[in-house]
């Protein structure tokens, strides 16, 4: 069995706890990984905290990736590295290109309320006019916007760019808004937007934004994007240790072989649940990340 993920915080986390990603306290290890998967993927994110201002989140960014990145060079695994939140840009566009010679390749713009981007999913509010510049950059440096947490407006927004500037959004950790209503979740219409410019969706395990805490919960937000968009753009962003509230009898990477029965079992062909865990968001990353 193969995993490819579209976002974890594990990055961070090990940060915090001063932990090593072969073994930890954290939903991700390294051993807990390969003791169930051949081949692991995984988009990491360094998370912009809200507590912290612009500055400290940006100075923090580099002591991330100084002391966890170095660890993550191993056999049969992929690692990707994002930023959620653009708090920590502090309104100077230059700062992009430095996390894109950092080795950033996906920018979540927002995370919680306003920022020098815009607003984030809890508002009404869109793109302010750094925040287009920001997009325009992200697109000119091959950096890819993920939509996970924004606003409605600063989505519609974010995607008339990508139509005009001919770019690929995504949405790394989110839940379909037709099955549980919430905020955080894609109306169908958004996720054919982001499909149609050859974007992925990742489905979170939040439960929050899943509507109930089960994994046929889970399996329905899955299939219910597949059939809206395809079942070649649908992947799994789980947001390991970037939530507490996972689904019954996750408590970790290593029990997602959990949902990949459950989804094999669901009425799409059985390949369909390595597509999920695995294929679409590798050929993603193949065609836009790597």
């Amino acid at each position: 069995m193969k995993l490819f993920d579209l976002h974890c915080d594990t990055l961070s986390e090990l940060y915090r706890r001063k932990e090593s990603p072969e073994e930890n306290t954290c939903h991700v290890s390294f051993r807990r990984a390969f003791s169930r998967f051949e081949e692991y993927g995984q988009v990491t994110a360094v998370w912009s905290r809200h507590s912290l201002d612009g500055e400290e989140n940006f100075r923090q960014f580099d002591e991330i990736v100084g002391y966890a990145a170095p660890m993550l060079v191993r056999e049969n695994f992929t690692p990707i590295l994002a930023v959620e939140g653009g708090k920590l840009l502090c309104g100077e566009l230059r700062r992009l290109d430095y996390l894109r010679d950092r080795g950033v390749r996906i920018l979540t713009p927002v995370w919680q309320g306003d920022c020098c981007i815009g607003g984030a999913f809890d508002t009404d509010h869109g793109l302010t006019p750094f925040g287009e510049e920001t997009i325009r950059r992200c697109f000119a440096l091959g950096i890819v916007p993920d939509l996970s947490h924004a606003s409605d407006r600063l989505f519609w927004e974010t995607a008339a760019l990508a139509k005009a500037c001919g770019g690929t959004i995504m949405a790394s950790h989110s839940c379909s808004r037709a099955i549980f209503d919430h905020p955080r979740n894609l109306t169908d219409d958004m996720a054919k937007r982001i499909a149609g410019c050859g974007g992925v969706i990742g489905v979170s395990l939040v439960t929050e934004h899943l509507g109930a805490t089960t994994l046929n919960k889970v399996c329905e937000h899955i299939l219910h994007l597949a059939d809206t968009v395809g079942e070649d753009a649908v992947c799994l962003g789980c947001d390991f240790d970037g939530t507490d509230s996972l689904p019954d009898g996750i408590g970790g990477i290593e029990d997602l072989p959990k949902l990949y029965a459950a989804l094999s079992e669901s009425r799409y062909s059985p390949a369909f649940a390595d597509k999920v865990f695995y294929t679409n968001a590798r050929n993603f990353a193949m065609s836009h990340l790597l």
